[in-house]
């Protein structure tokens, strides 16, 4: 009876703290995209989330700590509506619809360059995300050549690193300009680097 006790009462603390992190991270989230990462601050993400400031720091000591939350359950959201194998196909409307998350885009885009910095609480995190993003990516040109649509010669490792950093480069002169679409430009470097017409794509399903 002891022994069970003992070994509930962690489990129980640990659900508690599990619970407390995803409602801060969802907090810092909303405020990012109601207002923009520069104008989080700790006490309006306590409030959000019920919990005091103290409470808040504890689990996210730091402001980037707070918006590394928000930017990996940004990820979360976006990548479990993603089907495995659907990276290529989906990739033009994914860059469309980052889009109109403009402050998660730029969230993204300022911590991006500060986590060239290994020391920096993102650094980690980008390094995982670019390799998860390769993961699907791959796996996504990989079923498109067994289903004979893409060459089986073309390399898929590199064809996706080719194709994310396509994106991210889009992305970062859209940001800049806004005068073109993401979408078509995107589909149209794709098509190239695949060798494949999206149309083909989108049939192979």
């Amino acid at each position: 009876m002891v022994k069970t006790a003992t070994v509930r009462g962690p489990r129980g603390s640990y659900a508690k703290t599990a619970e407390r992190r995803r409602a801060i991270a969802e907090a810092a989230l909303e405020i990012v995209l109601e207002k923009g990462h520069r104008s989080l601050i700790t006490a309006d993400v306590a409030q959000r989330a019920g919990l005091s400031e103290p409470g808040v720091l504890y689990h996210y000591p730091t402001k980037d700590d707070l918006l590394l939350a928000a930017l990996r359950l940004s990820d979360e959201y976006e990548w479990e509506t993603m089907p495995l194998g659907e990276s290529v196909r989906r990739a033009p409307a994914r860059a469309a619809e980052s889009l109109r998350r403009i402050n998660v885009v730029r969230l993204h885009t300022a911590m991006f360059g500060e986590s060239s910095d290994p020391a920096h609480p993102a650094h980690e995190y980008f390094k995982q995300r670019w390799r998860a993003g390769d993961e699907r990516m791959v796996e996504s040109i990989r079923r498109l050549q067994e289903a004979g649509v893409v060459d089986a010669a073309i390399d898929p490792f590199r064809a996706s690193r080719w194709i994310h950093t396509a994106w991210e480069g889009l992305q970062l002169q859209w940001l800049a300009e806004q005068d073109f679409d993401i979408a078509t430009e995107l589909a149209s470097l794709i098509e190239r680097i695949l060798g494949v017409s999206m149309r083909e794509i989108e049939r192979a399903g």
